[in-house]
């Protein structure tokens, strides 16, 4: 996966999540969620991404907290499910 397509967001609580985000040129394709599990990141997606890449669908694969390039929070109370 290339490393320019990750992107980072910061959340209100102030955590930085990364993604691997690629817009589809093509017109009417739709967008991809890979969403990896525990203990794992999003390269884990890397055949599936560099199979439907070149098929120009949409594709969003992202890091969960702790894993692969976002915040990696030390207290368990970062880790809820708010934003």
């Amino acid at each position: 996966m290339d490393p320019r397509q990750y992107k980072q967001g910061k959340t209100q609580r102030g955590l930085t999540y990364s993604y691997y985000y690629f817009s589809p040129p093509a017109a009417g394709k739709p967008f991809l969620l890979f969403s990896h599990g525990f203990p794992s990141a999003s390269y884990l997606w890397l055949k599936q991404v560099a199979f439907f890449h070149p098929l120009s669908y949409g594709l969003i694969v992202p890091d969960n907290l702790g894993y692969g390039g976002p915040d990696k929070p030390t207290d368990p109370s970062g880790l809820g499910f708010g934003l």
